[in-house]
């Protein structure tokens, strides 16, 4: 089951990125906050604090992921080539 689908990147998230270290990313239905934890962290070799996690109107799973570190959201976001 692949749990992590794609990084999204709106305005009010940017922001997130700067404000609060955190990222969001849209995630398979099935995946749990723990599952999306460690997914997280080997994938982008990250420490995450916490996730929440919520349903759209749409239909999908969107999961906030908080990160440990300063500016780790920042650099992470950059990586993936979002900023």
């Amino acid at each position: 089951m692949m749990i992590i689908k794609s990084p999204l990147i709106t305005e009010k998230v940017t922001g997130m990125i700067d404000s609060d270290n955190t990222m969001e990313f849209l995630v398979n239905m099935r995946a749990i906050k723990p599952d999306i934890k460690k997914a997280v962290e080997d994938l982008f070799d990250v420490e995450v604090v916490s996730v929440r996690t919520m349903i759209t109107p749409r239909g999908e799973k969107k999961a906030i992921v908080k990160l440990a570190g300063d500016n780790k959201a920042n650099e992470l976001a950059t990586r993936l080539g979002l900023l």
